[in-house]
């Protein structure tokens, strides 16, 4: 038997379900229209949101289940869905919504439309923020990309791909998304820019993503052109996919850096960090070299024990106090909504009172990113990314308390968060990873670190970072966070420009005939280099 059912926990609705090969039990309960809790630990059963019910064929608990799970509700047949595969013949309770699985066009007319406005998209992996213009109007937004239910990172959205209806739900997904956005404008926009990494942009257009999907990574359309996101819609202009994993986030980065008041001159370095990372090495002479470099969604917050998007009540910073360490809180401007709109920059405040404990309802990556600096700085944490066995200091101590064991392994509760050790080694292999694909296309350029006018961090890590924070953690030499531009979004301002300009979109048309592939990971001392980085300390 090749087939499960799915039970819909509000209206008893039943599905039969086809078990696809190589898909989770979760990534068949996102096809069906379940999760739209967006699960957040990338399939490594540690956020918990993927919960459902065995109602028969209940499989044995398996360890990390015994730690998110109560003894009860593992007697009921709970399980994590990201961590195993359908059973065949089992029926499975789950919340559907009916709505999520129509993966037909969407009905219903749209605003009227202006040629005096125009709407620029970010498509990340993680999240999708907008923006729209119309003379001095401006209205803009974020909001979860709603494909995160199949999985935080490219990777496994790209195996749900490979089925025509997985690849049509995807799809679906971020048409219906911009779709709502368009309906709460005041008018249609004649002129859409959608700029995202190349799996996304594949994706949303319902593009053959196969290329993408495993080695050799090739890119079967390089953007540059119009492209149609969805009948009765206008068409959205997409920047140029510059590499297989170098998008039209990047493209649009480096016209809209090229716009503005940006680095001094080249050469500078933009690097957009996320679940991928995106570089791009502006040389004298006009010259770009990329590259892109696996880093796992730790930035944006997931896959962490207490990570989350940066929201409300989510840490971003901490800070050394007397008694400890304290959260700096995001604050959304008044109107912000995790759903809907993010109505200008966020602000950031401290927490109230003490510690902060309790009043921490998640980390960030760049929290995290933070946290750990202070804990560096107070020895609390080695360079290899252990927690110290012993305090160096009283404030390191009090600090220091708070570590215990917890999902199998050290657990420091700070400042009303948790660190689990397997948090640090995420982020150490994020740092890693940045260290071996800096140096890499450093060399092959043949440009040193001190000769860069800039380096420009844009995307997750861009929003919040402090440079120092980076330096400390060994991200970059000695006094290299004096070089360090924190630009925001430039995907979404670039956007915005190609949307309005035609002269903007003409230089992002030239771009790939001045742009060059360098493959970091291929390189033969790649690997010898993220070794001898696997420390909170720079590597020379």
């Amino acid at each position: 038997m090749n087939t499960f059912r799915i039970i819909g926990s509000r209206d008893g609705q039943v599905l039969e379900a086809t078990i696809e090969p190589g898909l989770t039990l979760a990534q068949h309960l996102y096809l069906a229209g379940a999760f739209t809790a967006r699960p957040l630990c990338s399939g490594a059963g540690r956020c918990g949101l993927c919960q459902a019910r065995f109602l028969s064929e209940s499989p044995d608990p398996l360890p990390e289940e015994r730690e998110r799970i109560s003894a009860i509700r593992l007697e009921k047949g709970w399980r994590l869905t990201c961590r195993r595969p359908p059973v065949p013949g089992s029926r499975v309770r789950a919340a559907l919504d009916q709505d999520e699985t129509d993966i037909h066009p969407l009905p219903g007319p749209c605003p009227a439309v202006s040629q005096a406005a125009s709407l620029g998209i970010d498509l990340g992996t993680t999240s999708v923020q907008w923006l729209f213009s119309r003379g001095g109007e401006v209205l803009r937004g974020a909001f979860h990309n709603p494909q995160l239910g199949a999985g935080s990172e490219v990777m496994s959205r790209l195996a749900l791909a490979r089925i025509p209806s997985g690849a049509a739900r995807l799809r679906q997904a971020v048409v219906r998304a911009v779709r709502q956005v368009l309906e709460g404008l005041p008018c249609l926009p004649s002129r859409i820019c959608l700029a995202g990494n190349s799996c996304m942009t594949y994706l949303a257009l319902g593009m053959d993503a196969s290329g993408l999907a495993k080695a050799p990574y090739r890119l079967d359309w390089s953007g540059g052109a119009m492209a149609t996101l969805d009948e009765g819609l206008p068409g959205v202009y997409i920047p140029p996919l510059l590499a297989p994993f170098v998008g039209g986030d990047v493209s649009a980065g480096l016209m809209a850096l090229a716009f503005r008041d940006g680095p001094s001159g080249p050469p500078y370095l933009l690097a957009d960090l996320g679940t991928n990372g995106e570089f791009a090495l502006v040389l004298p002479g006009g010259d770009v070299l990329v590259a892109s470099v696996p880093m796992g969604p730790a930035l944006e917050g997931v896959g962490m024990a207490h990570g989350m998007l940066a929201g409300p009540g989510v840490a971003v910073a901490f800070e050394v106090v007397p008694g400890g360490l304290k959260p700096v809180l995001f604050e959304g401007a008044p109107g912000y909504s995790e759903a809907t709109c993010l109505a200008s920059r966020p602000r950031l405040r401290p927490a109230a009172a003490g510690n902060g404990e309790g009043s921490v309802r998640g980390v960030s990556g760049t929290g995290y990113l933070s946290l750990l600096s202070r804990l560096r700085g107070l020895g609390a944490v080695t360079e290899t990314g252990r927690f110290a066995p012993q305090a160096s200091s009283p404030l390191a101590a009090r600090v220091l308390a708070g570590l215990q064991a917890s999902g199998g392994g050290p657990c420091l509760e700070v400042g009303g968060a948790r660190l689990q050790a397997t948090d640090v080694e995420a982020l150490l292999k994020v740092k890693a990873a940045f260290s071996a694909a800096v140096k890499v296309l450093l060399a092959e350029a043949g440009v040193a670190f001190a000769d860069l006018s800039a380096v420009c961090l844009a995307g997750a890590l861009g929003e919040y970072v402090r440079p120092l924070d980076l330096e400390s953690l060994g991200f970059f030499p000695p006094g290299g966070a004096a070089k360090v531009r924190v630009v925001g979004n430039t995907s979404l301002e670039g956007a915005c420009l190609a949307a309005a300009s035609e002269r903007a979109r003409l230089w992002l048309e030239e771009l790939p005939g001045r742009t060059r592939l360098v493959e970091v990971v291929s390189a033969p001392y790649f690997q010898s280099i993220y070794l001898d980085a696997m420390r909170f300390s720079y590597a020379g």
